[in-house]
């Protein structure tokens, strides 16, 4: 009996501690777990990543030129920026792979030394470059360049010419990009017109040769005063206009002058009558001199004769006559009185025609030469012409 108790015990006892050691490692089990659990803690990182941020701020490196009073000058061309066009498009036609190839070359020269800040040799490249194939976007980036030389005429023109075939060859940002700056390079600029029809005539504005007449003339300038001028053996005229303002444009006929039309003449005071009065005055004053001397002559005649009667008639013993006797010396001094009158009215008519002739001569009639300019003040009127999509004047003249 006490020996099957003890076996009953020992199975109760055996069971336990089985039980017991397995009891604990049911808790490890759910322990471990958790920790397997722990990196999906982790994966709502990825969205924290700044991958789709970033890519939003990439435009920010090229400036919008629409917000700025000048045409931006600091845009950046791709170092490795290619030339769009598939081979049925009008900027690729008929140019042979070659020089497509060489083209490209200079095109990323170009932009390497453009984003160096070395803008006369990247527009030296670009110009290259287009030699070989007449994209527009060389003439983009070959705008960009100028921009940064202040030539706005240029950038003008290869503005124009890098939209002509809208946006397809062009990024769409860039094409918008040049529709702006178009905007801003246009208030630099003015449109003038000349014309001259006489033939032969060599045409200048601001000193450059543009056309041999006849013809006309027409361009983009800067904004400001221009010089126009017209010359033929022969013949001159120059014309500076006033100021033209962003946008205006301005005509313009030139008219040529022979050498006899600009000739003009003047004097020293209008008053020419008075030389000559003084000449005149002393005309009469040489001719009361004549007429004093004659007079005194006839007195010095009397004054003879009378001596001659009074010595015929003296009963003196000694003979002779007394010649200051109140009858001859009155006939003397009268003779006397009327030659120095005479003698003083010569003398006043010498001065007066020496006088008369010095006025004559320096108020006599001078020629001098006027500049076309100053003819056309006095022939030429300057009319306000105002039309739809025209403003400035057009001169013309009267001859």
């Amino acid at each position: 009996m006490t020996n099957a108790l003890a076996v009953v015990l020992g199975l109760v006892l055996s069971s336990g501690a089985v039980y017991a050691q397995a009891a604990p490692a049911a808790p490890t089990t759910p322990k471990r777990a958790p920790r397997a659990k722990k990196p999906p803690a982790h994966k709502p990182a990825p969205p924290v990543t700044p991958t789709p941020d970033a890519a939003p701020a990439a435009p920010t490196a090229t400036p919008v030129p629409v917000t700025r009073d000048k045409p931006g000058t600091d845009e950046k061309a791709g170092v490795n920026e290619s030339l769009q066009g598939a081979a049925t498009e009008k900027w690729k036609e008929g140019v042979p792979l070659s020089e497509q190839e060489a083209a490209l070359v200079l095109f990323r020269e170009g932009n390497a030394l453009l984003n160096d800040g070395l803008f006369v040799p990247s527009v030296n490249k670009y110009r290259a470059a287009l030699k070989h194939w007449n994209h527009p976007a060389i003439h983009y980036n070959l705008a960009l360049a100028l921009l940064n030389l202040d030539q706005p005429i240029e950038v003008y023109e290869q503005l124009n010419q890098a939209i002509i075939y809208g946006a397809a060859p062009l990024a769409t940002d860039k094409f918008e990009h040049a529709k702006e700056y178009l905007l801003l390079v246009e208030k630099q600029l003015a449109d003038i017109e000349v014309s001259c029809d006489k033939i032969g005539a060599k045409v200048s504005v601001d000193g450059k040769e543009v056309f041999i007449a006849p013809g006309r003339f027409a361009q983009k300038v800067r904004v400001g005063k221009h010089t126009f001028y017209a010359d033929k053996q022969g013949y001159n005229a120059r014309i500076t206009a006033p100021y033209i303002g962003p946008g205006e444009k301005f005509r313009i006929e030139l008219k040529l002058y022979t050498a006899e039309e600009l000739t003009r003449y003047r004097r020293k005071w209008d008053r020419t009558w008075v030389p000559y009065a003084v000449m005149g005055a002393g005309v009469v004053a040489g001719i009361a001199g004549g007429a004093l001397e004659l007079s005194a002559n006839a007195s010095f005649k009397d004054y003879d004769k009378a001596v001659a009667a009074c010595n015929a008639n003296n009963d003196m013993p000694n003979g002779g006559c007394n010649v200051d006797a109140p009858g001859l010396q009155a006939k003397r001094d009268s003779g006397n009185s009327k030659r120095t009158a005479g003698f003083v009215m010569y003398g006043v008519a010498g001065g007066a025609l020496i006088t008369g002739a010095v006025l004559a001569w320096i108020n006599r009639r001078e020629s001098y030469q006027i500049q076309a300019e100053q003819l056309s003040e006095e022939h030429v009127s300057v009319t306000p012409v105002i039309a739809p999509g025209l403003a400035g004047a057009m001169v013309q003249g009267r001859f």
